[in-house]
């Protein structure tokens, strides 16, 4: 029996709102899950198939043309492994943002290629931020899904598109927290590329003043944070493997 990944478990929830054909869940996938879960479309279609080997959803034909396309529907076993699921332990949180990496491993390279990877980075998330916000400008529209919640309507269409406008609790939360994470992105980025553009390289000794504050401001902020802690002092710290 195949085991259950958290992309099974998001493709599990999509279907706990309504059934799907295999290419609806891969195109809802970019404009939702994409943002907090990035996966291949392979991996999706994977993923789909898994759902129904592990009996978590039933998969039936219809015609579609002078084709036919694979809807899937939830099945009972699968709201019970979805329930099961929300009410374990989460995964420790994963940041998959390759400017990051990048940055990590930046004194193989020099602050032309840094400060180029920074700007991108920047860019993109101010992209994604922008597309974010346009959801919540759609979920505050009139006639929108908020208020078809404000007035007790838990199913309906906005602008053709089915809405179900009682999730609206739940996405609103990934979508606030989403857009706070993007945007401290999107500003680090880009304030901090314009700084390392004016380093004479990546591993000059005349940036360790600098370096020695950039540490002081991750100290400072987890002690502003958590004041009773006095910082990282009470905690015991793993050693980082460069």
């Amino acid at each position: 029996m195949p085991s259950a990944s958290p992309a099974t478990y998001g493709l599990l929830g999509m279907l706990a709102t309504r059934s799907w054909t295999g290419y609806e869940l891969t195109q809802q996938v970019r404009r939702s899950l994409r943002f907090v879960w990035p996966t291949s479309e392979g991996h999706l279609y994977r993923e789909q198939k898994r759902l129904v080997t592990l009996g978590w959803a039933a998969v039936t034909r219809e015609p579609a043309g002078r084709r036919t396309r694979q809807r899937y529907t939830i099945t009972a076993a699968g709201r019970r492994a979805l329930r099961t699921w929300l009410a374990s332990e989460t995964e420790e949180p994963h940041f998959q943002v390759e400017g990051i990496l990048r940055s990590f491993y930046a004194d193989s390279a020099g602050p032309a290629e840094l400060a180029a990877s920074m700007r991108t980075t920047a860019a993109s998330a101010q992209e994604m931020l922008e597309e974010l916000v346009g959801y919540a400008a759609e979920y505050l529209a009139a006639g929108g899904p908020l208020e078809m919640l404000e007035g007790n309507v838990t199913r309906g269409a906005f602008h053709g598109r089915p809405m179900h406008p009682d999730r609206l609790h739940s996405v609103a939360l990934a979508l606030d927290v989403t857009t706070q994470l993007l945007q401290t992105v999107a500003e680090f980025f880009t304030m901090t590329a314009a700084v390392v553009a004016e380093w004479p390289s990546t591993t000059d000794q005349s940036l360790t003043p600098e370096t020695r504050r950039r540490l002081q401001r991750v100290q400072a902020r987890d002690a502003a944070r958590d004041p009773g802690q006095g910082g990282n002092a009470s905690r015991r710290i793993m050693p980082l493997t460069y």
